[in-house]
């Protein structure tokens, strides 16, 4: 199903599970604001551009959106963007690696060595 402007703008997560440390809502919001742009033609944004974002952890006190929920949604987001680019066949996004959330600096250097 293509995700839509209003989809986008009306989407609301669920916060993160209790101990459970979600993506920080700013930023997710902020991105999902230059989706719904990109959706509108006002934005540019492409499926990789979606599929390479990286949001931090909420702040200190606050559980922010679960990432699963957030991960999913943009999976929906990016295969649209995808089909709208004029691929000849349907897009699926592939499976995250991880999620959308920033590698550790730990992580990043493992994975490059």
């Amino acid at each position: 199903m293509a995700v839509t402007a209003e989809d986008v703008l009306e989407i609301r997560f669920t916060p993160a599970s209790l101990g459970a440390k979600g993506y920080h809502e700013i930023e997710v919001d902020a991105f999902l604001h230059r989706v719904a742009q990109t959706l509108e033609g006002e934005d540019r944004l492409t499926a990789d551009d979606v599929h390479r974002v990286a949001f931090g952890r909420a702040p200190l006190g606050k559980r922010g959106y679960d990432r699963a929920a957030v991960d999913a949604f943009l999976r929906q987001v990016e295969s649209t963007l995808a089909a709208r680019a004029d691929f000849a066949r349907a897009y699926i996004a592939p499976a995250l690696e991880d999620s959308h959330g920033r590698k550790s600096i730990w992580r990043r250097l493992r994975s490059n060595a």
